[in-house]
């Protein structure tokens, strides 16, 4: 099988009081997190909490009115959404985002040609340096969807895989670009309790293989509390807590805004 898996460089990613306001409402207030290699977090609040946002923010969907954003000590405030992504921070969508006419593997490889710029030469003549790019390209994302679970629809059109498994083709998609930081947004959504039970297991093995750290929003509290290392809860776009998932359980600010009083 071709080796997909990420480099073993440290690389710290850590984000400082970012903020952002909105018409006046301030979204998200002075956020800071920070993610060691192959850390597991969870990012969890009630609905409009500011979550998705912050993940906006990381990934420069929106420029933050302050603070500050460094992966391996270089900092990103300010890079454009593909450059985020070729420094090494992958998401994932709340609302799945796939290219749905395109077949499974072609969503996938469209995250190599990323890191690729092909000369104009090889695309119109279609040279063998092209071929043996594709090739490879081909076989790496074969071997992703291998992990997926999905390698047996790798020529199936997006758009006509069962829910469960766009959401794993979403995750391919992302490792594909070789990430440092992996942002799941909701991965469970939509999912069985069974399918929820083998993405859990996935996540482990994702982290481990591909030697990334990962960051997910998540409303399944037993799949959060049963992978996550650390996990921050936001409230009204501001962190009330910051802990282990035990810490987290007990915590009285978190169990009134979150998890329900008594």
């Amino acid at each position: 099988m071709t080796n997909i898996s990420s480099d073993t460089t440290n690389h710290d990613f850590k984000v400082e009081s970012l903020s952002i306001a909105f018409g006046g409402l301030k979204a998200v207030n002075r956020f800071t997190l920070s993610l060691q290699p192959m850390e597991l977090q969870g990012l969890i609040g009630p609905n409009g909490a500011g979550k998705t946002t912050i993940f906006n923010l990381i990934t420069g969907v929106y420029l933050p009115d302050s603070g500050a954003m460094t992966l391996n000590g270089k900092s990103l405030l300010g890079f454009k959404p593909h450059q985020i992504a070729k420094a090494g921070i992958a998401r994932t969508f709340q609302n799945i985002r796939l290219f749905s006419e395109m077949t499974v593997i072609e969503n996938v490889m469209v995250s190599y040609h990323m890191r690729v710029e092909y000369r104009y030469v090889d695309v119109l003549l279609r040279t063998a340096r092209y071929y043996r790019i594709e090739n490879q390209f081909r076989e790496r994302a074969c071997a992703l969807l291998e992990i997926m679970g999905l390698e047996n629809r790798k020529n199936d059109k997006a758009k006509s895989l069962p829910y469960g498994d766009q959401r794993r083709l979403e995750i391919a998609r992302a490792l594909a670009t070789n990430p440092k930081v992996l942002l799941l947004d909701e991965p469970a959504a939509g999912l069985n309790t069974q399918e929820k039970v083998a993405l859990m297991a996935t996540i482990a093995e994702i982290r481990n293989k591909f030697k990334t750290a990962v960051l997910l929003i998540e409303h399944d509290m037993k799949l959060v509390m049963g992978i996550c290392e650390k996990i921050t809860v936001l409230d009204h776009g501001e962190i009330i807590a910051s802990g282990t998932p035990r810490e987290i359980q007990n915590n009285p600010k978190v169990i009134e805004a979150y998890l329900g009083v008594g």
